[in-house]
């Protein structure tokens, strides 16, 4: 076979891998119904979790403890958003809401997010549980340029002198 011939096969395989590299970031929305399954993702895509919940019986949402790994995910956001009333201006006293969870792929590995419906002053077991796998694919580097995105051990941590200078921890 001539030079020619393997290089008219080879270039397209070449082309087909970058655009397949150069993926955009995905972003998985989940609610309780995805609750026990298992998500391949890759280092850079995001999730939220939007759980059904009510404040005012005392019920929240909380991490479990032990569960998640901080060198494949970062949280990134925790927020509760009440349902608006039936006008549609403010919410009701009493009325639930969502309570939102955002969190973004930094590493490859295998963690879980575990979440528990519970009142943070009982020691009974959970009112309702949401659980996921994830299955993380690349390098730490795919993440982003933001330092916050990087492993703890390779994120800069701001430190202040007794002057008020600020230095990192990376820089000394």
């Amino acid at each position: 076979m001539k030079f020619s011939g393997i290089l008219a096969r080879l270039v397209p395989f070449c082309l087909l891998l970058l655009v397949a590299s150069c993926r955009s970031p995905r972003q998985l929305e989940l609610t309780e119904k995805d609750s026990g399954s298992t998500f391949e993702l890759r280092v850079g895509d995001t999730v939220t979790v939007g759980l059904r919940s009510n404040p005012t019986t005392g019920y929240g949402w909380y991490p479990r403890h032990g569960a998640g790994d901080v060198q494949i995910l970062s949280e990134k956001g925790d927020l509760y958003q009440a349902d608006s009333g039936a006008s549609g201006a403010l919410p009701v006293a009493g009325q639930g809401g969502t309570h939102y969870f955002a969190y973004r792929v930094i590493g490859p590995g295998i963690c879980g997010i575990a979440l528990e419906y519970k009142r943070s002053w009982e020691n009974a077991a959970p009112a309702r549980t949401f659980e996921i796998m994830i299955k993380a694919t690349g390098t730490p580097e795919e993440a982003a340029s933001d330092p916050r995105e990087l492993p703890p051990d390779e994120a800069p941590v701001p430190m202040t002198d007794s002057k008020g200078n600020v230095t990192y921890r990376n820089q000394l």
